[in-house]
């Protein structure tokens, strides 16, 4: 099974994603978990990202003590994508819009 399907399949499952990524500066994958909520196609660049509330692990551009916080994540960074154990809340955290405003095609989009 593929990432996207992996995505997709964490979405209708409503389960947590357990992920390596490597930001844009950076050639070595870090792990984190991410909260998947919204996915689909970048309005600027075309590529295919996930809207996810990151509840654990590294990120370039934030501080784990500040966590959990929104990330848009490219799916063409992403390797070893994995569901977890762990289901994603039942309502979605403050910021959501399922309509997100950085995508020109939603794919798949949780409810609030």
């Amino acid at each position: 099974m593929g990432k996207e399907e992996k995505v997709l399949e964490a979405m209708n499952e409503r389960q947590v994603i357990a992920l390596d990524y490597s930001g844009e500066n950076e050639d070595r994958y870090h792990t984190r978990e991410v909260e998947p909520w919204c996915y689909g196609v970048h309005k600027d660049t075309g590529n295919k990202v996930l809207r996810a509330y990151q509840v654990s692990g590294y990120s370039e551009s934030g501080n784990s003590d500040e966590m959990p916080f929104w990330r848009l994540d490219r799916l063409d960074r992403m390797r070893s994508v994995n569901l977890t154990e762990t289901a994603i809340r039942p309502n979605s955290p403050q910021g959501y819009n399922p309509q997100d405003k950085d995508m020109e095609e939603i794919i798949k989009s949780l409810p609030k």
